[in-house]
């Protein structure tokens, strides 16, 4: 059984973060979950002077009891990454859910190398095809999509983590076969570690 909370605050290797637990703390959230997120995070503002954390959706045509087309996702974002952009490392986050639609869909965040991309439009349009090509039906572009985190600023990054939060709320999550996860991140190590 996985520790859930709805506390707004998380203590997460020393430091103190807002999470997003609802206006009233109606909804549980997994520590476990979003200390990975953070590590990631945190991974990649120890390598980047500036960091996009972007955020979107991916939705499926039909449900399948594994993640298949999220993994050959990622695997072609590494790819596009390294091509387009001549970059050699990237986090992500991504959530899958299911609640009242018969498909799952995936919430997904990146952290990109801020310095090589600086708004979300062209790459936006790269990772739909990406995804249309692993399968899946729809990138959802989300409003607010991005955030910045410059020189690894406190606020800024509360801010990205707060929307990350919502990746790890209870909510929506369970509903797939054994073999199949709910959640997965990157496996960054930070430069300091």
């Amino acid at each position: 059984m996985r520790y859930l909370t709805n506390s707004p605050y998380l203590k997460i290797d020393g430091q103190i973060w807002e999470v997003n637990t609802g206006s009233n703390q109606q909804y549980k959230i997994c520590p476990k979950h979003m200390k990975a997120i953070i590590n990631q995070l945190n991974a990649m503002c120890s390598y980047h002077k500036r960091v996009m954390v972007l955020f979107f959706n991916l939705s499926m045509p039909s449900y399948t009891d594994n993640n298949r087309e999220v993994s050959a996702f990622i695997s072609a974002v590494r790819s596009m990454l390294a091509r387009e952009y001549s970059m050699k490392r990237f986090g992500y986050s991504w959530v899958r859910e299911k609640e009242k639609a018969k498909q799952q869909h995936y919430h997904v965040a990146l952290f990109l190398d801020g310095k090589q991309i600086l708004y979300p439009d062209r790459i936006l349009g790269l990772l739909e095809s990406l995804w249309l090509a692993a399968g899946g039906s729809c990138l959802q572009r989300v409003e607010h999509c991005y955030y910045r985190v410059v020189d690894n600023d406190f606020q800024a990054k509360q801010e990205a983590i707060y929307r990350l939060s919502y990746q790890t709320k209870e909510r929506g999550k369970g509903y797939r076969a054994k073999q199949a996860k709910d959640y997965s991140t990157s496996r960054l190590k930070s430069r300091h570690s």
